[in-house]
């Protein structure tokens, strides 16, 4: 009985050290959670860019490699961000724009038998001819990236045997990517039926349309909108081209977070550093040239392009004795200074007597 009590133990020790050998993780480990990188994909890497890359990510902004100031992601803006390309030349930071854009914006009218990519108001009441649009996918097109989707607005009054046409074309442009049409609401069905996410260009209450004139600016190139449950219009989208980050400003107010430093005494040195930590939230970080020169002054330029002060929280103090504690160096020697302007200077004739 003992030596078969013992010849199991010997069995169940074997067995166990030999489970404990076995590698059991899958061959294929997937992570548990999504891991990304520090930077965004179109901020720069550059060595020269690396001390104000890491100012400016602290106030949800980036630096591209040409120098550009971004928002950190689209996600800040409160809306998506679409590019509007009017012709084959793009910004740096697009081929990289994961977290930047959504997508790209085109506007088109035909031209005998060829759409033709314009650059245009909102209205459509000027537009330059750039390129047609097959021209224009084939330059586009090694620069998209796997989620991007294009709206595509084609001009007013366009009828519906030629918005057909433009649709079949568009697909064979861009195969890969979901495709949106700016059309009139009535034809918002239709285009729908084709496969194509239909935007209004009027206000509509079922889908989402084209915002007035109003509501765009120089840098809010476009908006879409669309109407909540509680009947609020709010930005969905925004068209942008040359001043993304403005844009991303204007639409939310507190995408730059506040100031990571005060200004409490005149720096002996202004770089763009500095700017980046001192800068109020609503100031242009694309002027840091000329923010560098009004700082002295305590003044800044807004993204409005009006020239305001510092917040009191923020201003400069031009007494640096006050800045001194008693275990400063210079302290005692501050407060002498300060008490040489109060030594009362005259003119007058005085008696000096000697002290019996």
């Amino acid at each position: 009985m003992l030596l078969l009590r013992t010849i199991s133990l010997y069995f169940l020790l074997i067995f166990l050290l030999w489970g404990c050998a076995v590698d059991k993780r899958p061959d294929h480990y997937i992570s548990a959670i999504p891991v990304s990188r520090s930077l965004a994909a179109h901020a720069s890497h550059l060595p020269q860019h690396s001390q104000l890359q890491n100012a400016l990510k602290q106030r949800n902004l980036i630096i591209s490699e040409t120098g550009e100031i971004l928002p950190i992601n689209q996600s800040v803006c409160n809306a998506a961000l679409f590019y509007r390309v009017t012709d084959a030349t793009f910004p740096q930071y697009v081929g990289k724009h994961q977290d930047l854009l959504s997508g790209f914006y085109i506007d088109v009218i035909r031209v005998n038998n060829d759409w033709v990519v314009v650059d245009t108001d909102n209205d459509f009441t000027q537009s330059q001819r750039r390129l047609t649009l097959p021209a224009l996918a084939l330059a586009l097109t090694p620069k998209l990236m796997r989620h991007d989707a294009i709206i595509i607005r084609p001009e007013p009054e366009t009828r519906l045997s030629d918005l057909k046409q433009l649709l079949q074309s568009a697909k064979a442009q861009f195969p890969q990517h979901s495709l949106q049409f700016v059309v009139a609401e009535k034809y918002v069905v239709q285009v729908e039926k084709s496969g194509v996410k239909g935007v209004s260009d009027s206000p509509a209450q079922s889908h989402p349309y084209l915002a007035a004139t109003s509501l765009t600016s120089n840098a809010r190139k476009r908006v879409l909108m669309t109407v909540d449950s509680f009947d609020v219009a709010e930005p969905i989208a925004i068209i942008v081209d040359t001043q993304p980050l403005t844009a991303c400003m204007q639409a939310n107010k507190s995408v730059v977070l506040a100031p990571t430093q005060k200004i409490i005494a005149p720096p002996l040195t202004v770089d763009a550093v500095l700017l980046a930590n001192v800068l109020p939230s609503n100031a242009d970080f694309n002027r840091l040239d000329e923010q560098q020169l009004l700082l002295s002054d305590g003044q800044y330029l807004t993204i409005d392009n009006q020239q305001q002060s510092y917040p009191l929280s923020n201003k400069i103090d031009t007494n640096r004795c006050r800045q001194l504690t008693p275990g400063d160096e210079l302290y005692q020697y501050c407060l002498d200074r300060q008490q040489d302007g109060d030594t009362a200077v005259t003119t007058q004739k005085y008696i000096m007597k000697k002290q019996q």
